[in-house]
């Protein structure tokens, strides 16, 4: 009864494991994207209208499927159109209310990722990787790309990426008047 209770809405995803590509919709409550994947009462997540594309070859589509079940752990970035899908402010940027804008380039064995991190105060990056019950870190206005298969680029405005699988890390203070590129 608790579960009918919450506010459901659908929203449009682009999953990365390390061999698949997963373009679907879920279901998410309030908090968004970040609270589903976040919630420790499930290790599993749904994606409905899955399409399934090995990593290798994007463009070429494995299985269309009503649903697909995912292990949680086993996700190395999610991928959304609108920055608004992650969840509410307070889940994705808890702290400060002074934001700094960091440019941001990261790998993990399979993907590399780069855009803009909104991180409270100065950046620390301890507690960015061990800090914090979230699992995910949201990166904004992002581009992943495959290490082996460059032709997989995914573009989206707001994406969270698995801590646990993330290899190396770099930043740089964002200025007011830059571009979002790394040097």
């Amino acid at each position: 009864m608790a579960e009918g209770a919450l506010t459901k809405r659908i929203i449009q995803i682009h999953i990365l494991t390390s061999s698949y590509r997963i373009a679907g919709t879920v279901k998410v409550s309030n908090s968004g994207l970040s609270g589903l994947l976040t919630d420790q009462t499930s290790e599993f997540m749904t994606i409905m209208d899955a399409s399934l594309a090995r990593i290798h070859d994007p463009d070429f589509l494995v299985q269309k499927l009503s649903d697909i079940r995912l292990v949680k752990e086993q996700i190395h970035s999610a991928s959304l159109k609108r920055r608004q899908d992650i969840g509410p402010k307070g889940i994705t940027r808890a702290g400060y209310e002074h934001l700094n804008f960091f440019n941001i380039a990261i790998t993990d064995s399979t993907y590399e990722y780069e855009g803009c991190l909104e991180w409270p105060g100065r950046f620390d990056f301890k507690a960015l990787m061990t800090g914090g019950t979230w699992a995910y870190l949201p990166i904004f206005d992002g581009i992943v790309r495959s290490i082996v298969y460059p032709d997989l680029e995914i573009r989206s405005e707001a994406m969270l990426i698995n801590r646990k699988h993330i290899a190396t890390f770099t930043h740089a203070l964002k200025k007011a008047d830059e571009d979002s590129s790394l040097p």
